[in-house]
């Protein structure tokens, strides 16, 4: 009778183990089917994302366009262009997308304008960014380095300028990796990390404050979609505009937006606008799209740039797809 008992024991336990072993092979099958089915989820996503926000935007581009075409003669932030998201529910997630003002910033390649097919320097950008940048408490030595050895980054020749630096340097065998300066104007901001100029600036905060978008000349911003944290930025495009100037222009801009320089003059006669024609502007031509597809616990992301030429035709000058 202790026999029988103790081999059913030893049956019950063996029924047992196999029951376990069993499930733990049924939760490892139901985990691989649904890393499966997610991943086929993502892939499917990825594949239609890049048409997705090539629509979106299409749809934008009318959108301001049409703006354009039939708004005011300002644009403010406070604009419903700004300020309503796109949304459109999609078979495995959801697609959202905003309309912003990418203006105001400090264009890095502002220090160069196009003269007969090739980049040469801007003064007005070069005192722009140079103003900007001793705002920021860096020295002014380090950033007419900088300056010069962006501009020896962009130009084709190899005259190098007097703090700059050109693809002897680069190609040498004392820089790792060698390399040759891209003769053309810069993409992303995080190529300021090939130049020597740029170790003496911290990357965390020289990101937050200048842009690069692949136009040359003037920095030009909408004065009508400026906050007073850009007073800085305001100040640094207009020689004669102190910080304390521009911080009492962006606190007075009406809720309809400034819509001429006239104006202006007439709202702060004290203030000198030497040359603001060539950098603020009342209406924006330049636009991000920010776009984000998400499901479950994936997402891409896109962000378009779109300039508006001489206020009419839009096309994109620069595109960044999930974050890359």
């Amino acid at each position: 009778m202790y026999i029988k008992n103790k081999e059913r024991g030893v049956i019950l336990i063996s029924v047992l183990l196999i029951v376990l072993v069993l499930s733990a092979i049924a939760m490892s099958i139901g985990n691989n089917f649904l890393l499966a089915f997610k991943r086929s989820i993502y892939q499917d996503l990825q594949s239609n994302s890049f048409e997705l926000f090539k629509n979106i935007e299409s749809i934008s581009l009318k959108r301001i366009e049409e703006k354009n075409r039939f708004g005011s003669q300002a644009l403010t932030k406070d604009d419903p262009l700004f300020k309503d998201t796109f949304y459109f529910e999609l078979p495995n997630g959801q697609l959202y997308a905003q309309i912003s003002d990418a203006s105001n910033c400090l264009n890095i390649n502002s220090v160069v304008s196009l003269s007969n097919k090739n980049y040469v320097q801007n003064p007005k950008g070069m005192a722009a960014l140079k103003k900007y940048l001793m705002y920021k408490e860096f020295d002014e030595r380090d950033i007419d380095s900088l300056i010069d050895q962006m501009i020896d980054w962009i130009d084709i020749d190899n005259q190098p300028r007097q703090g700059g630096l050109e693809d002897y340097f680069y190609t040498g065998p004392l820089h790792n990796p060698q390399q040759y300066t891209s003769k053309r104007l810069f993409y992303d901001l995080s190529e300021l990390k090939n130049l020597p100029a740029f170790r003496k600036f911290n990357w965390d905060n020289v990101s937050n404050y200048l842009c690069s978008i692949p136009l040359s000349g003037n920095s030009k911003v909408n004065i009508n979609t400026l906050n007073m944290e850009d007073s800085e930025l305001l100040s640094s495009l207009l020689p004669n505009v102190t910080v304390k100037d521009a911080e009492a222009i962006i606190a007075s801009i009406p809720q309809e937006g400034f819509v001429d320089i006239s104006q202006l003059m007439l709202e702060f006669p004290g203030v000198d606008f030497t040359n603001s024609d060539a950098t603020i502007f009342f209406t924006s031509n330049l636009f991000s799209i920010k776009s984000e597809i998400i499901s479950e616990d994936m997402k891409i992301s896109s962000e378009s740039i779109l300039y508006l030429e001489n206020n009419r035709n839009g096309y994109i000058v620069s595109r960044t797809y999930n974050g890359l």
